[in-house]
């Protein structure tokens, strides 16, 4: 086998169109532009829908918890536990010892069965939402990263 010469001139390169990199590039700006506005509709929908979803959720857990709170307090207020509870407290204040212990003890001590469930409820419910409470504040934190994001993107 014998190797061919290679021919000594420079193959050509095609130069680029500057009216067709203009164009492209007017394209690519429209299409950057509407993958932008799609987002910024989808993201501003997804904050409506939950911002509803989260108002309706707060309305129940407000209306339950009130409801809680209002048989706990029919209870205490039917009872002698709250007369006790503020004797308690003072005696505890009287003698050194932190009040608001001693009138939490005493009150829980004078509740019924009904009342310390109820008080149980509260407490368990305060204790499972906090959670939830602080996933939603991250939940939205990142939304407004995003939106944030797209707009400055956008200008």
């Amino acid at each position: 086998m014998t190797a061919r010469p290679r021919p000594t001139t420079p193959a050509r390169q095609r130069r680029p169109d500057p009216i067709s990199q203009e164009t492209e590039r007017g394209l690519l700006s429209r299409s950057v532009e509407a993958v932008i506005a799609w987002l910024k509709d989808h993201v501003h929908r997804l904050m409506d829908a939950m911002r509803e979803r989260g108002e309706t959720v707060t309305q129940n857990i407000r209306q339950k918890f009130r409801e809680w709170m209002d048989t706990l307090v029919d209870t205490i207020a039917q009872s002698d536990a709250g007369i006790d509870a503020v004797i308690a407290g003072i005696r505890a204040a009287l003698t050194g010892k932190n009040p608001v212990w001693a009138a939490i003890k005493a009150l829980v001590s004078g509740l019924s069965g009904k009342a310390k469930v109820a008080l149980v409820l509260v407490l368990v419910l305060g204790s499972l939402l906090a959670p939830v409470l602080l996933v939603v504040l991250l939940l939205v934190l990142i939304v407004a990263a995003l939106v944030a994001a797209v707009r400055a993107a956008a200008t």
